[in-house]
Order: C-alpha cells, then structure tokens, then sequence
C-alpha cells in the first residue's frame, strides 16, 4: 500500500481540517469539494534574520549597558522598549549571581533613560509607530479580508449550492479579488476599429441601434449595486464553463462573445474555419465584428439591436461573410450564421453564442 503523505505537506484547506492530502494540486479531496481552483500549498513566513528577543523574569542573564556616567544619557536599544518591563526582586539582584566586572554602578541604581518618570518625552516617541510598522498596518486588512476569503471557500457552511456560491462570491468581492466588467472599454475598442476600417455610412449604421441600446443598458445598470454587477459576472463565467463541455461535443464552427464582441471562447473548428490559433480566441483577444467582411459587421450589429431586448426573440439566422487569416488579409469565407443570446437575471444580454456552416 501506497504510505501516506504526512498532513505537514497538504495543500492549505487539507492542512486545516487535518486531512489526508495527495501530491496532485489541485487535490482530490479539493475537486470533490469544488474549491479545485483554489488548492495550493500553505506559503511559510520568512525567519528574519536578526529577530528582536525579549527578555523575561526567568532567566538569570540580564543585559547591562557596559559604562555609564552620570549626568549623561545612554544610547538605548529603542527594541528593548516594545518588550515587557522586568521586574527583578531586590534579593536577587544583590545575589553574587549578578556581579559583574565590566559595569561600575549596582544594578540597583538603574540609569535615568530606562525610568519612565524622568523622560515621558522619550516614551511618546518610542511609542510612535515607525514607517515600516505604518506600512504593515497598511497590508494587514487586505491580507485578512483575503484570508477570510479563503477560509470560506474552503470551510463552507450548510446550505444549497447556490447559497454557499454566493457566500464565496461576496467574500471574493469584499478581498478585491472580483470587479465587474468594464463595457465601456469595449465600445471604445468598437469605435476604434469603425475609425479604421468601414466607411463612414457603415460606421453610422453601426452606431444607430448602438445610440439605442446604450442607454438602456446604461438606465438598468444604475439601478444595481456593485455587487449585482459581480453577480452578473459571475454568471458569465459559470456559461463559460457550460459551454466549454458543449464545444467539445459539437462539430460545428462556433464561438461566443460578450455584448460588445469581444470573443472568450471559440472551438477547434472555428478556429480553423478563420485560420487563427486558439490562443486568440480567449480573454477577448479578438472581437468576432474583426473577422467579419464589413457588409456582414453591419448586418450583424443591425440584427443584434433588433432582438437585444425582445425576450422572445433568442436565435437569430442569417448569413456572413467571415474573414480567413484576418492578421494578413488572406481572403474571405461565405458561410450560414446563427447567433443566440443570452441574458442574465435583469434580462440584459450577456453572453452571444454564434454557429458558422
């Protein structure tokens, strides 16, 4: 039998609950928690190299200042003040155990720096933090908000699996780690790309039912909260994950994109129907209005703004013309295209779904 791996080296949430872990990360006991993507190995704190000792009343050892002259003031280890006083018995300080050869004055006659009534001045600003503690304070409420993250994606408590996704949806929201996505980034890049590619008339049929659905886009999202429109990011990237089992099943060239085109997902087909590497087809590398000749780009933002807020209108046919190695400008493909839509829970189109035959 294979000997199990010491709980020393699990992953962190397997170290927490003081389980068995595995050498894979993720590990099995996280994907079948559905945290997978979450497993990693605890990072260990830094030793420092010359950590600060405090002394403490049992020990026998006690650091003196070598010299000292009365009537001036010794330099004093400003660490020694951010640990506990010591308080030292009479009996014992006068103990043989105690003499010492290098320090002329008893201990009994502490120096005037270390008496916290002589120098009240001193102690303020020995208790003012310094700029690097400043900094730490600074880190420290993120690092906390992100470990509570953490410990709820890993320690869930009872409730369906919406519930506890919505309970690490908003943890992840609070560490800063989910913001919504930026739309008008990607209507800048549309505008752009009109500028340089399509003449002037296709460029004001493009932005006529744009002028339309904007505000209304606009009028919606200024009655949600920030976190609604996590939420509705969240959503996008649960489709995401749906369709990447749908891809992989189906034949057909297709891809999908968000409402302003910029593609995330496209499969193997599609990605030879356009002569482009699949690299390209994620994190809205390309827009799916770049492969398309710009008669088609027309039509297809003309009909994509005639359904966009119609519930009952959700597949839409037409046909294209679609661009073959658009980066050289090789040629040019007529196919049949089918885009279909899908809105979230406000009933704003977040996700286009297209098939090319």
């Amino acid at each position: 039998t294979m000997k199990r791996r010491k709980v020393n080296h699990a992953c962190l949430y397997c170290r927490r609950s003081h389980m068995t872990c595995d050498e894979g990360r993720p590990c099995q006991r996280c994907l079948k928690r559905e945290i997978g993507h979450l497993c990693h190995d605890e990072q260990r704190p830094k030793v420092p190299d010359t950590p600060t000792q405090c002394p403490t009343t049992t020990g026998v050892s006690v650091d003196v200042p070598r010299t000292y002259a009365p009537g001036k003031h010794t330099k004093v280890n400003e660490g020694s003040f951010f640990c506990p006083p010591i308080t030292i018995m009479p009996t014992l300080v006068s103990s043989p155990a105690f003499t010492t050869q290098t320090t002329p004055v008893p201990l009994s006659q502490p120096p005037p720096p270390l008496q916290s009534s002589s120098h009240p001045s001193l102690l303020t600003t020995v208790a003012a933090p310094s700029k690097p503690l400043e900094e730490t304070t600074t880190i420290l409420p993120a690092a906390t908000k992100t470990e509570k993250f953490l410990l709820t994606a890993a320690d869930q408590e009872s409730g369906s699996r919406n519930e506890r996704l919505n309970r690490v949806i908003r943890a992840k929201y609070e560490a800063g780690l989910l913001k919504p996505h930026n739309y008008g980034k990607g209507y800048t890049r549309l505008s752009l790309w009109m500028d340089k590619n399509v003449s002037q008339e296709s460029k004001q049929q493009i932005l006529q039912p744009l002028s339309v659905l904007r505000p209304k886009f606009r009028a919606v999202a200024q009655l949600l909260q920030d976190i609604d429109l996590v939420f509705i990011e969240e959503e996008f990237e649960r489709m995401l994950l749906d369709y990447d089992r749908v891809f992989s099943a189906m034949g057909v060239p297709a891809c999908l994109w968000r409402r302003t085109g910029e593609i995330y997902k496209g499969n193997r087909e599609f990605t030879e129907l356009v002569g482009v590497d699949g690299y390209m087809m994620r994190e809205g590398r390309l827009c799916i209005y770049e492969l398309m000749a710009e008669e088609s780009a027309v039509n297809y933002w003309e009909k994509y703004g005639h359904v966009a807020f119609d519930p009952s209108q959700k597949a839409v046919l037409t046909s294209c013309v679609l661009r073959y190695k658009p980066m050289i400008k090789e040629g040019f493909i007529s196919c049949c295209f089918s885009f279909t839509i899908r809105r979230d829970r406000h009933g704003i189109p977040s996700m286009i779904v297209g098939n090319f035959i």
